[in-house]
């Protein structure tokens, strides 16, 4: 069986859940014996072939098709999950030889052309949303509606050439990564075939020994209490909550530091966050590492030093991290939001917590510090994610329905 992915972009230059889960899950599907390709387009990185993590990655040129937009525009739309079109991308997918299948990892314009390729080709295709589309919180969707509303947008005729609107409709399957939005697409598309598909996690690779000593590399004081989080610097994630939270934390406990890792997809946030964290002079106590590699030993030592892994996201559709934390043996405090309640327990495997006021996250990160109950979550959490959600398991049951489309 040979398949294509395509998502809107592969590239090492921003890496966030989406690719996490794509490189996981292709890396796995190689070791099936599947002949697996990752077709996207030239977004955040113009070198039109590449491997990554072993993967064969090719890029094509696309375009944005509005009038009187900026290059930060186009830059932030890079980022952001707009809404960009490919000519070249379609007529490779087309020729492409000896394809069993293809798999969509956007909609909108990008999804159409992979719907246009498949019917061409006569090959089913099919579709995950990454990042939600009837299950996603109205400030967020309006973020993402904002990109670009400056411009004259023309590409409604590309949409229609490529049945943009047809996407999810004539998909042979569709998967969801929650189950709110698994409900969500099933009453909005009575007559499509929608899965839950968790994302899931590399058990093995979170448990490599030799690792780098995380604290020295970083300068990172031996007795710190390490206060973690990983995703991209952006206003969904919400690292200027921990940073906020941080002073209150510092008045318990002199000896907290806060490492926050990830790829900067918002600029202004990124230099907002900075400020902050010179406002209240708290230099000495955060470390912001701007992007680690997927598979950098540091971001494995990161999870390894932590004593605890914060997630404090205003939307999160699942929430990959919190399985990295899990698989690392660290344990996990998150917003009860999005997919995350879906695979969790509070209490259990997790603390989900449902506000975004400062003092109730330190109250919870420093109550988790010096309780039991840590080692508790951390030894049910690692329990599950090699049961549940190594990517093992998650990849059987995808070739199982692979299989029975091309069937």
């Amino acid at each position: 069986m040979n398949i294509i992915h395509c998502p809107r972009r592969f590239t090492l230059k921003s890496w966030g859940g989406t690719e996490t889960c794509l490189a996981n899950l292709a890396q796995q599907q190689q070791r099936s014996g599947l002949d697996v390709k990752v077709l996207t387009t030239k977004a955040l990185d113009p070198a039109p072939r590449d491997k990554i993590l072993g993967i064969d990655v090719r890029r094509y040129s696309y375009l944005y098709p509005y009038l009187g937009i900026s290059e930060d525009v186009k830059l932030q739309m890079d980022y952001s999950g707009g809404n960009l079109f490919s000519l070249p991308l379609l007529r490779a997918l087309i020729g492409s030889e000896d394809v069993s299948l293809l798999h969509a990892h956007s909609a909108k314009r990008l999804g159409g052309i992979v719907r246009t390729a498949a019917k061409i080709k006569n090959i089913p295709y099919v579709i995950s949303l990454h990042g939600g589309m009837f299950n996603v919180p109205g400030v967020i969707r309006q973020n993402q509606d904002s990109i670009g509303a400056n411009g004259f947008e023309w590409g409604k005729a590309l949409g229609a050439l490529v049945g943009s609107r047809r996407v999810l409709n004539d998909a042979s399957v569709i998967f969801c990564v929650s189950k709110g939005e698994a409900r969500a697409a099933q009453s909005a598309l009575p007559g499509a075939r929608v899965e839950y598909m968790p994302n899931g996690v590399d058990c093995e690779k979170f448990n490599k020994p030799g690792l780098p000593d995380f604290r020295e590399k970083f300068a990172i004081p031996g007795d710190a209490r390490v206060v973690l989080n990983v995703g991209r610097i952006d206003p969904q994630k919400n690292q200027h909550l921990l940073v906020d939270a941080l002073p209150l934390m510092l008045r318990q406990q002199a000896n907290v530091h806060l490492v926050l890792i990830g790829h900067i997809t918002d600029a202004e946030y990124h230099k907002a966050l900075l400020n902050r964290v010179q406002a209240l002079n708290l230099q000495a106590h955060v470390t912001i590492v701007p992007g680690l590699n997927p598979d950098s030993p540091d971001l494995i030592a990161a999870y390894k030093t932590a004593e605890i892994f914060c997630l404090p996201s205003i939307h999160e559709p699942f929430g990959i991290v919190v399985l990295e934390a899990w698989a690392a043996g660290t344990p996990v405090i998150a917003s009860r939001t999005g997919g995350i309640p879906d695979f969790t327990r509070d209490r259990q495997d997790i603390i989900l917590v449902d506000d975004y006021n400062r003092h109730c996250w330190a109250k919870h990160i420093m109550a988790l510090l010096d309780s039991p109950l840590r080692f508790h979550l951390a030894e049910q959490a690692k329990r599950k994610a090699v049961s549940e959600y190594d990517w093992q398991h998650i990849n059987e049951r995808l070739l199982g329905i692979y299989r029975e489309v091309c069937r």
